[in-house]
Formats: C-alpha cells, sequence, structure tokens
C-alpha cells in the first residue's frame, strides 16, 4: 500500500512541478506587457495626483496606494484569466494562448491610457469631450471625418486655454 502512496505522490509533484514550469513559461513570454501595465499604472498615479493637485484637491496616500494597488492585482488577475483561456480554449483551436492574454491586456490598456489621456488634458484645462473609445470607434467604422473633427474641437479647446493662459499672464 505505500509503494501505491508513493507512486501516487510522485505523480502528483511531477504535474504540479510541470504545471509551474508552463505557468513560468507563460509569464516570462509575458515580462514586457507585465512591464507595460506597470508603467501605465504609474502613469495614471502620477497623473491622477497632478490633476488632484491642480483642482485643489486634497491628496490621500492611502486612497491613492490602495487604488494603485488594486490596479496591479487586476492586471495579473487579467493575465491569468487571459493566459487561462487561451491554454483551455484558444490552444486547442491552434491559437497561441499568449494572443489572448495579449488580446485581454490591450483592452485594459485602452482603460489605463484613457484615463491617462483625461488627467492630461484636465491638467491643461480642456474639457473632456471624446474618450479614447469614443475616438477609436470613429477609426474603426471609418467614420474618418468625425474623428477628425473631435480632434480639431480638441485642438482649438486647447489652443484657447494656452491664449487665455497668456492673456492672465501678461
Amino acid at each position: 500500500m505505500s509503494d501505491f502512496n508513493n507512486n501516487n505522490n510522485v505523480a502528483v509533484k511531477t504535474t504540479i512541478i510541470g504545471f509551474l514550469a508552463e505557468w513560468q513559461s507563460l509569464l516570462y513570454n509575458m515580462r514586457w506587457m507585465i512591464t507595460l501595465a506597470l508603467v501605465l499604472i504609474l502613469a495614471d498615479l502620477w497623473f491622477g495626483v497632478s490633476a488632484s493637485k491642480h483642482r485643489g484637491d486634497k491628496i490621500r496616500r492611502s486612497r491613492a496606494g490602495r487604488r494603485t494597488f488594486n490596479k496591479v492585482i487586476d492586471y495579473l488577475c487579467y493575465i491569468f484569466i487571459g493566459v487561462t483561456i487561451g491554454k483551455a480554449i484558444a490552444e486547442p483551436y491552434g491559437v497561441d494562448p499568449i494572443i489572448t492574454a495579449i488580446t485581454a491586456m490591450v483592452l485594459c490598456y485602452c482603460f489605463e491610457i484613457d484615463s491617462i489621456y483625461g488627467h492630461i488634458l484636465e491638467l491643461h484645462n480642456i474639457k473632456v469631450k471624446y474618450s479614447i473609445w469614443k475616438l477609436l470607434a470613429f477609426i474603426l467604422t471609418l467614420r474618418f471625418k468625425q474623428f477628425a473633427s473631435a480632434i480639431e474641437d480638441i485642438s482649438k479647446q486647447y489652443e484657447s486655454n494656452n491664449k487665455k493662459e497668456e492673456n492672465n499672464g501678461n
């Protein structure tokens, strides 16, 4: 009976080691995606704090730290979910599991970039009328005139704010 338990333990341990080695390989392949996620999270923190200072809000370090840490955990979860879906569903159909993880991360990046974009516009006193998502929808649906109009609107608002700042400075 003890031989059966020993053989069973060896099989379980070997399976776990193989599984963990595969996860390590997948995460190693995703290292630059993870790095980009961390850079975007830190940029969002930086511009978010700057926008809060610009508005005159009190900066609460504990809240900023908690939200930043939550984003790091969320991004890691998205990576794990993307890779797991890729291994479970996409790989049997011949699709690299990294592609599903990249797809999930690109969606996350768009949310993060939209947040950074909003903070930057706020720092320049530009009212956010167009999110990155709306601009992307204009491009994907081939509505280039509306996209150009939105970019022109943002540029005009930026120029008028710069003129106001120059007049206030004189």
